[in-house]
């Protein structure tokens, strides 16, 4: 029922998950520093090349159990330190809501069976300093050019963009690109006309009216988990926020749009976009691993921005995957269908769920099937494959089987899959943007399928009869070597779980 992985919090982090959620980014922040999981780099580094340069490279550098956040204290000449890949592990994730990794599902659909409506306030930190007209400089946002030599300019790629259905009036948030063009205009791609933002656009044409947004960056993480999530349309994220979080969060009403923003952001950008203009957007490095090509989008003319003191400014390192923006990517995806299975469908057997690994945050879900229940995986397959929210692949598999291990994984699909009795291919809805599809627009063009539907590959790798014993040796004998390994002289293990779940040890 949660995301198996190693447990790498220190004992100073343990006795913090049992306390709260973190209600604002800087707390959160100074925790991860205090834990050893955030360093400064105090040297000046140019946004448009090296700082994108110098996260990518600890990304990739850096084994998961020494996982770290960085907090860039000097960007070229602008006051306020950059800081991210924050949320790099599931541990790290959990412990922004106070809870284990384990909890993660579980406090989602606690948060979307009960939603905590914000609490609105008359005053709030995101609004000490408050910028309005010529004022409202974007260029004084140290926004990095996150693709460095090919995207099309700097970008907030954490923005939490809030708009409106002026029919409703409920609220939606999600985290949708900007690139900042000018001093008082950024473009918006929403990603897809079914983009619950891109719905509110084309409302407020149909109104002949221009569109109030807000852009909050920097926000408590329980936000950005709901900002980043698979919702219907209609659910207020800012609810769910606070239901993750298990308490209401303090919003505030922006200084020009008449819309309710997280009180205690980094900072708020504030514009309208008029329906009827464009600008050309991109390209960009997007989260499938591939540069979008550049394309019409639509424009946010800048109103006013506010901040709090001595503001942080946060961006996801999202482009190749993997990055900390594909793990919020994955649980956003993962909480409200696991929410779906078990609590509004009553599924049996599924026992835990995940993304592949550098599956650009959504391609690959893996299932984890009880063992009783392996006569209905075929149905279960099925029912995730129509449940589809980008998803190419869905592996089903065994309880012994670590699903977050790459390795592990590909044995599992090696030794356990006998095609084509065990793959099926159902017809399923995707919005999802890939290079792969032979419909997609050509170099140039943003990519985006021409038909919408696509089937996804089902492959069942659960054992199909009793189950085999392993090639691996006796667990006794492993336990032995390993209570008396400090007497081999060799260096200190670090021990993966994949082999004490193959062992049947305690503690997997």
């Amino acid at each position: 029922m949660h995301p198996s992985a190693e447990e790498n919090l220190t004992d100073a982090d343990a006795a913090h998950r049992a306390s709260a959620p973190f209600l604002d980014l800087r707390s959160f922040v100074t925790f991860l520093e205090r834990s050893g999981r955030l360093h400064r780099v105090t040297k000046s580094v140019d946004k448009d090349w090296e700082l994108a340069c110098i996260a990518r490279w600890a990304l990739e550098s850096t084994v998961e159990k020494d996982a770290y956040a960085i907090l860039f204290e000097r960007v070229g000449k602008r006051s306020t330190p950059v800081v991210v890949n924050l949320y790099l592990t599931p541990e790290i994730y959990a412990s922004a809501l106070g809870i284990r990794a384990e909890e993660i599902f579980e406090r989602w659909a606690r948060a979307l069976e009960h939603p905590r409506q914000p609490a609105e306030v008359r005053s709030a930190a995101c609004q000490d300093l408050v910028l309005l007209g010529s004022e409202a400089d974007l260029l004084s946002v140290p926004a990095p050019v996150w693709t460095p030599g090919r995207d099309g300019g700097p970008y907030l790629s954490a923005a939490n963009v809030i708009t409106k259905d002026p029919e409703t009036g409920i609220q939606n948030m999600g985290i949708y690109r900007m690139q900042i063009h000018d001093s008082r205009h950024a473009g918006l791609y929403f990603g897809g006309k079914l983009q619950h933002g891109a719905i509110h656009l084309r409302k407020h044409a149909e109104r002949k009216e221009a569109m109030p947004v807000a852009a909050a960056i920097g926000v408590a993480p329980a936000v950005t988990f709901a900002s980043a999530a698979k919702l219907a349309y209609g659910i207020d994220e800012l609810a769910i926020a606070g239901g993750l979080a298990g308490c209401s969060l303090e919003m505030v009403r922006g200084k020009t749009v008449d819309l309710l923003v997280p009180a205690r952001a980094e900072c708020v950008i504030e514009g309208f976009v008029r329906p009827e203009l464009t600008r050309m957007e991109g390209p960009f490095g997007e989260y499938l691993g591939h540069v979008n090509g550049a394309a019409p989008a639509a424009v946010v003319e800048i109103t006013a921005i506010t901040r709090r003191a001595a503001a942080l400014h946060h961006g996801f390192v999202q482009q190749m995957p993997p990055s900390d923006g594909h793990l919020v990517m994955e649980i956003g995806t993962l909480g409200p269908l696991w929410f779906n299975l078990t609590r509004k469908l009553g599924v049996k057997g599924i026992r835990n769920l995940a993304i592949a690994r550098g599956s650009a945050g959504l391609s690959i879900l893996v299932a984890q099937i009880e063992r009783a229940c392996a006569s209905e995986s075929s149905r279960i397959g099925r029912l995730l494959a129509k449940f589809n929210s980008g998803q190419k692949f869905i592996y089903l598999v065994d309880e012994d089987i670590d699903i977050r291990d790459q390795e592990t994984l590909n044995w599992a699909l090696s030794s356990r899959v006998n095609a084509p009795q065990d793959v099926a291919f159902v017809e399923s809805f995707s919005s999802h943007r890939s290079t792969s599809s032979p419909s997609a627009l050509s170099q140039g063009e943003q990519l985006v399928p021409a038909v919408p539907s696509s089937s996804v590959v089902v492959i069942n790798a659960m054992s199909k009869g009793p189950m085999a014993e392993l090639s691996l040796p006796d667990p006794s004998m492993m336990c032995k070597i390993l209570d008396d390994w400090a007497e081999t002289g060799l260096p200190p293990l670090c021990q993966r779980k994949r082999l004490k779940r193959f062992l049947g040890m305690s503690s997997v």
